[in-house]
């Protein structure tokens, strides 16, 4: 009878063992909506609006250059045609991203940017996913705010700091000094825009709005390479 007790107990053991490692490992496989259900249209319309964006940021960041103004809208349905069309798991610009990283969506919903990417591949393979808010910090030139508010791998949350440290490196390669602190629970990062000008900026973003599925970002330059006066800034 004590053998068989202790056998029972035993197997009860494994059993809810087993059972919280299958929901974990649910929870973590799990997608989350806006990735799953991600709008893109038909290929050939892919393609085409991938290849424009690919053109339109090329001709921004000239015109960013070369223009007194200067501004651009992404929505974030073209954002993930370019995602679909070149960042799959074999796609052309896939390298760009960090090893096992893969096919990234967005969404944006009111002020709130929701990005995801598939981590790994086939059956073990998850979507690590993030939700930030986004704003430009009133009275700092080219200083914009970035507040963590989730981080997930599937419906798990997640530790931040290896996350944090990805973005702090590839903003670094676009010439953008990232300072993290915390806001209560959350992480937030202040990310200097056009680190490298020294003295008073030669470029100013004046706008930064997201919302209804869409990223607008506006501002100034002197064409000259002069500093430009330092106008109201729209944000927080």
């Amino acid at each position: 009878m004590f053998r068989r007790s202790r056998l029972m107990a035993l197997m009860l053991l494994v059993g809810g063992v087993g059972i919280g490692l299958g929901g974990i490992f649910y929870l973590a496989k799990r997608e989350p909506d806006f990735y799953h259900h991600a709008p893109v249209p038909d290929e050939f319309d892919t393609r085409e609006r991938a290849a424009q964006l690919l053109t339109r940021v090329q001709d921004f960041k000239n015109e960013i250059r070369s223009r007194s103004e200067w501004g651009e809208t992404f929505t974030a349905e073209e954002l993930n045609c370019f995602f679909v069309e070149n960042m799959g798991r074999k796609s052309g610009l896939a390298s760009m991203l960090p090893e096992s990283v893969h096919s990234p969506r967005v969404a944006i919903d009111g002020d709130h940017i929701k990005i995801g990417f598939k981590y790994g591949e086939g059956f073990w393979s998850t979507v690590v996913w993030v939700e930030l808010k986004v704003w430009l910090v009133k009275d700092e030139p080219n200083l914009v705010a970035v507040e963590v508010c989730d981080l997930r791998t599937g419906s798990l949350p997640v530790g931040s700091q290896t996350v944090l440290d990805s973005i702090s490196d590839a903003a670094r390669e676009w010439n953008i000094e990232v300072t993290w602190y915390r806001h209560g629970s959350n992480p937030v990062g202040l990310f200097r825009f056009f680190a490298n000008q020294v003295g008073p900026p030669t470029s100013q973003i004046l706008t930064l709005d997201v919302k209804d599925g869409k990223i607008v970002v506006a501002g100034r330059s002197a064409a000259d390479g002069s500093p430009v006066a330092m106008l109201g800034l729209h944000g927080e």
